[in-house]
This record gives C-alpha cells, sequence and structure tokens, in this order.
C-alpha cells in the first residue's frame, strides 16, 4: 500500500461522504472520481452504494455516460454482493440507460429488478419503470447500447484479490444495512435524473 493509500485508509466513510459531497455540489467530476476511486481502494467503499453513486456521478458530470454504465457494471459483477444494495445499483443502472445513454428499450430490465428491492426503492423504480416504459414504446433505437447487467463475478473478484495481484479494499465496519437508502442518494439522484 503506498503512503497516500495508507495515509487515507484510516478516514472513516463518513469523511468520504463529506468530501465527495463537497466535490459534487462544485460539479468538479475529475476530482470526484478521484475521491470516489480512492474511498473504494482505501476507505472500504467497494461494497457499498455510496461510492459507486459518486462514480457515476462523476462520469455523468464528465459527460461519459457509458462510463457511468460500466461504473454500475463493476460494482454489480464484483463487489456489490448483498441482495438490497444489488437493487439499488440496477436502479441506477436503469436511469444511466434510460436518460443518459438513451436506451429506454434496455433500461426496463434494470429498473423491474429494483422493484424486488427495499421498499422505499421499490415506490422510486415502480414510477420510473412506468416512465421508461412509455419511452422505450415510441424509441426509434434499433441497435442496443447497453447490455444486460451482469451477475456476480466470483472468480473475477477471486483473481483479483489474490497474493498475485493487489489486496482486496478492506470492508468498512460495520456495513449500512442491507438496502438501506445511501447517504449520498438525494445529491446523487440529482445527477441521475433525467437531464
Amino acid at each position: 500500500m503506498g503512503a497516500t493509500s495508507a495515509r487515507l485508509a484510516g478516514r472513516p466513510a463518513s469523511w468520504w461522504r463529506e468530501q465527495c459531497l463537497r466535490l459534487l455540489d462544485a460539479d468538479e467530476g475529475y476530482e470526484l472520481y478521484r475521491a470516489a476511486m480512492s474511498w473504494r481502494v482505501s476507505g472500504g467503499g467497494s461494497f457499498t452504494p455510496d461510492a459507486w453513486l459518486m462514480d457515476v456521478c462523476s462520469a455523468l458530470l464528465l459527460r461519459q455516460p457509458k462510463t457511468a454504465l460500466r461504473c454500475c457494471d463493476m460494482a454489480l459483477s464484483t463487489w456489490i454482493e448483498r441482495p438490497g444494495d444489488r437493487a439499488v445499483l440496477r436502479f441506477v443502472r436503469g436511469l444511466v440507460i434510460a436518460d443518459h445513454i438513451k436506451d429506454p428499450q434496455r433500461a426496463p430490465d434494470d429498473l423491474e429488478s429494483a422493484l424486488h428491492g427495499p421498499d422505499w426503492l421499490a415506490a422510486q423504480a415502480a414510477h420510473e419503470l412506468g416512465r421508461v416504459s412509455a419511452e422505450a414504446r415510441r424509441s426509434q433505437v434499433r441497435r442496443p447500447r447497453a447490455t444486460p447487467a451482469p451477475g456476480p463475478d466470483t472468480d473475477y473478484r477471486e483473481l483479483i484479490s489474490s497474493r498475485a495481484s493487489s489486496p482486496a479494499p478492506a470492508r468498512t465496519a460495520p456495513l449500512p444495512p442491507d438496502g438501506a437508502v445511501p447517504s449520498l442518494w438525494s445529491p446523487a439522484m440529482i445527477r441521475l435524473r433525467r437531464p
């Protein structure tokens, strides 16, 4: 672990949230990306939706919606394991596909998946699913701009966390409850909702 990583590793999740919120409010896309990455690598944020939300927001601030989608996919395939947290990322993924990649025909699967998540999310997913489904019926997009959401890839996770690679990020203790409203949800939704 490098000197910078070691120095940042002891920071609590609240410190990372404050840093990311400050950068998000300032529309500092690149600095937000760096903070979110550091949070995931040095601060244990890889296992919770908050750091990934900030990664998605940084990509959107930088006008890189496909990168935002890849952030969701990396979280879903490698790091986010708990079903409620996965539902949160599937909802975010659906919004990115529908509103930023502009392919509403490919978004309903993700939004439907979020219907089976926590109650607070299911209500939002139902509303967005209705809107996006109506847009999908009118959409002229023929070639898919997004692939289906990935499932967990435990083999890949073990590979990148092996001694031959680098150690896996440390888990924050304790993790927020599975499917809890991410603390950065409201400011993230400002960036995620239809531009």
